[in-house]
């Protein structure tokens, strides 16, 4: 995935740092909205007049949306791609198994299953044979979930209904669509969202990841994609899902990866005739892009390609930059970042014409943790630890109003369900509840692929980004370090002991609130 190696490249570690707790200001009832002194409000203006339940999405000004994954599968879900046994951990597997361990599994975090109707449990029961056990602090056997299932999709969508998120963008990667089992997965996936997105009248939009799309077969795969989708859902007359988000006049589809300084992602020189395509298909356009996408450089392009990522920008109806690994809790506020995000969004809003609206959302994002897939991420101290960096909802609270404090008009959050690299806002186990990620000595292991049976084995970190496992220590050119998984004790993060496992779906519901302009833009992280 591109954000794996977005995030590897530019990793939370050199963002984040300890941090002593902020005293939590509990939150106030507030009074009807004074006439505002000109200048002088304290409430956000989105710019358009609040979404009412019941209608349908005109535009993303005002809404706060979340990237959903929704990449997720258990073996028994019923996928074609998870009865293969070696991904039958869907994104829950790191080198081709789902074990306690580092380098044996790829989450972070554990999904709080209590309103799960369809929970698998993990090593029991398991034919493939690639998966085993993790033990809860009780000595029951952990559960997950799978994406696949309607039942948790749906789930999901009462929630966004529940806490006040407006919103989904469904992520599709178009090199995975290319495999006929993988589109499976996806298909099913934003078939069950847009029946969420109806029952909960929640908005809905589609998001390519372009991840690999740098040839013509890969990018037209994905208008021709774009335009079978348009077609099975009735997106141009609303006839099938009312609740599709629209930007001028148009159902609005995403494209993640445009002007990244990146190779496996498209130039914007390369990928321009095919978002020509997109728009002549009826299609509005909302492009994600680097973080220093204004000035170039740094994650974006520069110099031709760099214009010509400006040009295309204004032309289309909405974007959003990518902030994971840009800053952290720590530098946030003390940095240029603060600075930049208000002169990117004052930049943006000039972008609008008469009669054709460009849309800036920022992107917020509540923390992040990925150390079972790249050990080299190391934990702070204090009360960061075991929590992905998340300082109790302060740094994810901070990003709401300070963006909207800057003159956002509406915001994206990343992601929804992203365990795998822990920047999830959906219900999480606490800290005290995860499951042991201690490995231990188990029978019948597959062979080929780096595996011990050894309780206590070794983890390898090579000078060229690689990790593998190992019988013994390693020594020589080219590796970082060597160490016992004991020493490296990486266990799996939690929601605060003291917060409740839904609380940044709280947080975003509250800020939601903010942006919309009904209650004051406040510093202050809200209670419960």
């Amino acid at each position: 995935m591109m954000r794996k190696l977005l995030y590897t490249a530019l990793t939370l570690v050199v963002a984040f740092s300890c941090q002593k707790p902020e005293e939590v200001i509990p939150g106030r009832v507030e009074p009807d909205k004074p006439d505002p002194k000109p200048g002088e409000s304290e409430y956000a203006d989105p710019g358009v007049e609040p979404h009412k339940d019941g209608q349908p999405y005109d535009t993303y000004r005002g809404l706060i949306m979340a990237g959903y994954q929704g990449w997720f599968g258990t073996p028994g879900d019923g996928s074609p791609m998870t009865a293969v046994p070696n991904q039958g951990w869907y994104h829950y597997r790191e080198s081709e198994q789902f074990r306690p361990g580092v380098l044996r599994n790829s989450i972070d975090f554990w999904p709080d299953m209590s309103e799960y109707t369809k929970k698998y449990v993990v090593g029991d029961g398991d034919a493939t044979g690639y998966s085993s056990p993790f033990i809860l602090p009780d000595g029951s056997h952990a559960t997950v979930f799978s994406s696949y299932d309607e039942s948790t999709v749906l789930t999901h969508f009462k929630w966004m209904k529940q806490y006040g998120l407006d919103g989904v963008f469904m992520q599709r990667f178009v090199g995975e669509i290319q495999d006929a089992k993988h589109k499976d997965h996806f298909d099913t996936v934003l078939k069950h969202a847009m029946k969420g997105s109806n029952e909960y009248g929640r908005a809905i939009a589609v998001m390519y990841d372009m991840g690999g799309t740098t040839n013509e077969n890969m990018a037209k795969s994905m208008v021709a994609d774009a335009q079978k989708l348009m077609d099975q859902y009735h997106l141009k007359d609303r006839s099938t899902q009312k609740y599709y988000l629209y930007e001028n006049g148009k159902p609005l589809l995403a494209l993640w990866g445009f002007g990244f300084n990146d190779s496996n992602l498209p130039k914007p020189s390369f990928i321009e005739p095919y978002i020509e395509q997109l728009q002549a298909q009826g299609w509005a356009i909302m492009l994600g892009c680097p973080g220093y996408w204004r000035a170039g450089g740094n994650d974006a392009l520069s110099g031709t390609e760099h214009r010509k990522m400006i040009e295309i920008i204004k032309k289309c109806d909405a974007f959003i930059p990518w902030y994971v690994g840009r800053y952290g809790n720590d530098n946030f506020e003390s940095s240029d970042w603060q600075a930049r995000i208000k002169d990117d969004i004052a930049e943006a809003k000039k972008y609008s014409t008469d009669g054709h609206v460009v849309v800036y959302a920022p992107h917020v994002f509540p923390g992040g943790s990925d150390r079972n897939m790249h050990p080299n991420n190391g934990y702070p101290e204090g009360d960061a630890t075991n929590t992905g960096f998340r300082f109790g909802g302060r740094f994810y609270w901070k990003q709401f109003y300070r963006d909207i404090k800057a003159g956002a008009q509406a915001i994206y959050v990343g992601m929804f369900d992203e365990i795998d690299e822990g920047t999830a806002i959906f219900k999480q186990m606490h800290v005290s509840e995860v499951p042991s990620n201690v490995p231990y000595k188990k029978a019948n292991v597959p062979t080929g692929y780096g595996y011990t049976s050894d309780d206590d084995y070794w983890v390898t970190s090579y000078t060229n980004g690689n990790y593998r496992m190992n019988s013994s220590e390693q020594t020589g050119d080219g590796i970082r370090w060597s160490k016992k998984t004991s020493d490296l004790d990486i266990r799996f993060q939690g929601i605060d002991d003291n917060l409740p496992t839904d609380w940044y779906l709280f947080l975003t519901g509250e800020a939601a609130k903010m942006l919309r302009g009904e209650v004051k833009m406040t510093p202050d992280m809200p209670t419960k």
